[in-house]
């Protein structure tokens, strides 16, 4: 009993508690309804004293249950219905059979970058409010990122080259156990800014330590402290709370700044003076550099404002990205097939690696089916998130909603069940058993029988295609569009390790844990590997 006092007397967690209930309090007094009428709950029963805050701190540790009674109960029937969530956002779960109704809705009638404002509480987080007010670096990485991603291939595989001799070893004799999420977060950083920034900032200790903990700075106060703060408590504790996110974004400005200043000083006099002898450098700073100027964004032209953009691409890219890798190297590892997996993801990286001369190319990522195969079937069996893309609803009149006969009202949130979707026995069999190269089975018996691979679909089941029944990236105009970097760095990271290490196969696989509304991987646990001999 003392030690439980002594761990709620902590500031890290009493601050929360007190928050909540402060929060609690609030929306009691100041409870306006903005549910649509008729619309079923999960997880709440009405009976009870104080249902909605029973049902909001229940939805804490219950949401997996909730999620597979709504999908069963309402989803499958093409039903919508309300999901409790500890934010106190009300949030409507509609069926997939309503996925392209959601999509279609105009920007100014469902909102993405307005849900991605609250939920990572844009106004306080990213250092100014300007940067998920207008979101001008998703614009940017939209345009160029997949146009300029194949010259960035070579890159990438040195970064992981580097990176990985480093942490996982050169040693052919010896076990070396490797903590997977603590590494990935010491890895991805650097791949992730081989691409903003390039050389030699990628690889500065200090910069990445600091790009790191901002991440973890957003999450802290957008998904605890600042979720749980009453809205008019949140212009005192807002900027309070936020004061490491922007000391540390001050720590990485100080390497950046520079860079940025003679990047533009460089480009302007090249404009000026097309003879001047200058090879722009292909990376996030340059397309900003160059999409600002032709849209006349001169408010996006100073080396503050480009610093600032860096670390939202940096939150984005990181966190996914190693939570992703973590989960595919367990799921790999904890099956009776992992060895043979292995096997066939290594046999075929070097088999298309010798076809393309020794150098990673696009083409040839493409054809890394069973790689592909295995990054995607553990994002979607073992995915962190449970819903995705979701919109929050932006008219004063709200949205109506005809298939069904309801209207949601400003301010609720709309979105897909990513989770049970996933898990659905009808549309993946034994869809709870981890099997590698699932996706890639079909592709490579239909490339053997030189079926056309758009047959029952087998082209659409690639790890960047999205779709109603696929909804890490999100789907639609707004699908995540760092997508196609993140999984060529995801399948070089794969190729690098089966080609260079021995890895130990694991007895059984470490338990994800439930956290809120979120499967995050085990953090804490690790695997054993040897460098291959001949490989030093």
């Amino acid at each position: 009993m003392d030690a439980l006092l002594h761990r709620l007397s902590s500031p890290t967690v009493a601050l929360p508690i007190l928050l909540f209930v402060v929060f609690s309090v609030y929306n009691r007094l100041t409870a306006v309804s903005n549910i649509p009428a008729g619309l079923p709950w999960v997880g709440k029963d009405s009976s009870n004293l104080f249902a909605n805050t029973r049902a909001k701190l229940a939805s804490f540790t219950n949401v997996r249950e909730w999620l597979e009674v709504g999908y069963n109960k309402y989803g499958q029937n093409n039903l919508s219905y309300i999901l409790p969530n500890i934010s106190g956002r009300t949030e409507i779960v509609l069926p997939r059979s309503q996925t392209a109704w959601l999509l279609e809705q105009p920007d100014n009638v469902l909102s993405t970058s307005a849900f991605h404002y609250d939920s990572l509480e844009g106004e306080y987080a990213f250092t100014t409010p300007q940067i998920l007010k207008d979101p001008y670096h998703e614009h940017v990485l939209h345009k160029y990122l997949p146009r300029r991603i194949a010259p960035l291939i070579p890159d990438m595989w040195e970064e992981i080259r580097v990176a990985m001799d480093q942490t996982w070893g050169m040693d052919t004799q010896a076990w070396k156990e490797i903590g997977i999420w603590k590494n990935m977060m010491r890895i991805i950083p650097s791949i992730t800014n081989r691409m903003t920034l390039g050389l030699p900032l990628c690889r500065n200790e200090d910069f990445l330590k600091n790009v790191g903990k901002f991440a973890m700075d957003v999450i802290t106060c957008a998904s605890i402290y600042l979720m749980l703060t009453p809205r008019f408590l949140k212009p005192i504790i807002g900027p309070l709370i936020t004061i490491p996110n922007t000391r540390h974004w001050r720590n990485t400005a100080k390497y950046t700044l520079p860079i940025i200043t003679k990047r533009l000083a460089n480009f302007n006099r090249k404009q000026e003076d097309p003879s001047f002898e200058w090879d722009e450098p292909n990376d996030y700073v340059s397309w900003h550099i160059n999409i600002a100027t032709a849209e006349g964004r001169h408010d996006e032209l100073t080396p503050d404002m480009i610093s600032r953009r860096l670390m939202p691409i940096n939150f984005a890219a990181i966190h996914t990205t190693a939570l992703s890798v973590t989960n595919t190297i367990f799921d790999l590892l904890s099956s009776e097939y992992s060895l043979e997996w292995l096997e066939g993801i290594r046999e075929e990286a070097e088999r298309v690696l010798a076809e393309e001369g020794g150098q990673w190319t696009k083409a040839g990522l493409a054809r890394c089916h069973r790689s592909d195969s295995a990054i995607r079937e553990s994002m979607r069996i073992s995915n962190f998130m449970t819903r995705n893309v979701l919109r929050k609803v932006m008219p004063e009149e709200g949205i109506e909603n005809k298939a069904e006969g309801w209207r949601a009202p400003k301010g609720v949130l709309l979105g897909l069940d990513m989770h049970s979707v996933q898990h659905d026995p009808k549309i993946y069999p034994d869809p709870n058993t981890y099997d590698a190269f699932r996706f890639s089975r079909p592709r490579e018996e239909a490339d053997a029988l030189m079926v056309q691979s758009e047959v029952n679909g087998i082209k659409n089941t690639g790890l960047t295609t999205t779709s109603d029944i696929f909804l890490p990236f999100s789907h639609g105009r707004h699908a995540c569009p760092g997508r196609f970097f993140v999984a060529l760095e995801m399948k070089l990271l794969l190729a690098y390790m089966v080609m260079n290490y021995e890895v130990e196969p694991l007895k059984s696989r470490p338990p994800n844990v439930w956290f809120g509304q979120s499967s995050m991987p085990p953090m804490k646990a690790s695997i054993k590997v040897r460098r291959k001999e001949g490989t030093t």
